[in-house]
């Protein structure tokens, strides 16, 4: 499902926020599933497709939604570790 940010979309991806500047093709959506679920296993990702069908968009999107998901966990640790010190 997609909500509308400004001028781009944000898609919950695996349990990620991913903002993405457009409508993203249905192998952009996969990839990007596959990646997030690659980085969350700690395994590396393959990925094939023809040139122009948006592979560098859909690896930036997915890669920094997944880092900005894991920042603000981290914050949020950070912030109840201290408020019991």
């Amino acid at each position: 499902m997609a909500t509308v940010s400004g001028q781009h979309s944000v898609y919950k991806i695996a349990g990620v926020s991913v903002y993405f500047p457009c409508k993203p093709y249905p192998s952009q959506f996969s990839m990007m599933d596959k990646i997030i679920k690659g980085i969350e296993r700690g395994q590396n990702c393959l990925l094939e497709s023809p040139t122009g069908s948006g592979k560098s968009l859909a690896m930036l999107c997915s890669a920094l939604g997944w880092q900005a998901e894991q920042l603000g966990k981290y914050n949020c640790l950070e912030s109840l570790t201290m408020l019991f010190i």
